[in-house]
């Protein structure tokens, strides 16, 4: 019998199969390693308001409302402090959050298929600021945006017209896939092989060769995951001016936040796996990969091996 060669549509499929197996069987773990990150952006921003609170107390020249815009004395230094307060804390969540592509990595490179939440936080010590740079970086900070806030603005003429901010939005949307297919390997790829650099160029040549599976994977998981806020949003903004005032609005929030969850929670470990898979299923030119004798911050050789696997 001839054994035909599998067909782009086919590793497609294969991709969201085998991804939503490891999802379903290592949930616990990446559900430990959101939750962790959640209580992470808590904490630093509890820390953070309390020692705040303490410098106000103790310094007898400011009081608690130079806190509030609009009794503040310096609002320069108020408008720093609301802007600093909510980064540090978002940075210390992504940090660990992005660790998801290390228990992704994990996964596919074990025997048994098996990750454990612990070893989330050994991705976290050898690449916590890379994933914070690359989060900046490749746009992927935008991956739970915000969509459904109403868009009309008297002081802003682009945002009087329904059919100006749901171009708005649009463009927004296929940016945001472009950046997607674009740089969707250099988070498992930095997990692998450490260099940040060299992250992007092997994300680069899985584009050049596997273009085509990377529009149709992510394609259908935004379909799956992203389209559902947009298509919401724009709901929003067309109807708003009728259901502003009733129960109407207050359940399209609802279902906004159940959206917000539904990516956070399934959207994003899929994510991870999925980049995964296909960054360790194509056969390409690699950087060496990384072992536990090698410093992940010094993998700056240009030793190249090709590998194909999972």
């Amino acid at each position: 019998m001839i054994e035909t060669k599998p067909t782009k549509v086919s590793e497609t499929k294969t991709d969201f199969k085998i991804s939503w197996r490891f999802l379903k069987e290592n949930y616990k773990s990446f559900l430990a390693t959101e939750l962790f990150a959640i209580l992470a952006f808590i904490v630093v921003i509890s820390i953070m308001m309390g020692i705040l609170v303490l410098i106000f107390v103790l310094s007898p020249g400011l009081t608690l409302s130079d806190l509030v815009f609009d009794s503040a004395r310096d609002f320069d230094i108020t408008i720093r402090v609301w802007f600093i307060l909510p980064i540090l804390a978002y940075l210390s969540m992504v940090g660990f959050l992005y660790c998801q592509f290390g228990l992704a990595y994990d996964i596919f490179t074990s025997g048994d298929m098996f990750t454990e939440f612990k070893k989330a936080f050994s991705y976290f010590k050898e690449h916590w600021w890379k994933y914070i740079l690359l989060t900046f970086v490749t746009g992927f900070s935008f991956f739970i945006p915000d969509n459904i806030i109403h868009g009309r603005s008297e002081t802003n003429p682009w945002l009087t017209s329904d059919a100006m901010v749901i171009i708005f939005e649009a463009i927004r949307f296929l940016i945001f896939f472009v950046i997607l297919v674009v740089f969707s390997n250099t988070m498992p790829s930095v997990t692998a092989q450490g260099n940040l650099r060299n992250s992007f160029k092997e994300s680069f040549r899985i584009v050049k060769k596997e273009w085509k599976r990377l529009v149709k994977t992510w394609g259908i998981y935004f379909l799956i995951f992203i389209a559902p806020s947009f298509v919401l949003s724009v709901v929003l903004q067309l109807t708003y001016p009728v259901i502003t005032g009733t129960a109407w609005i207050t359940v399209i929030r609802v279902i906004a936040v159940i959206l917000q969850i539904y990516k956070l929670f399934i959207g994003f470990p899929m994510l991870a796996l999925i980049a995964t898979r296909i960054y360790n299923s194509v056969e390409f030119e690699r950087f060496k990969p990384l072992t536990k004798q090698e410093n992940p911050s010094k993998v700056d050789n240009e030793d190249k091996i090709s590998v194909g696997s999972i």
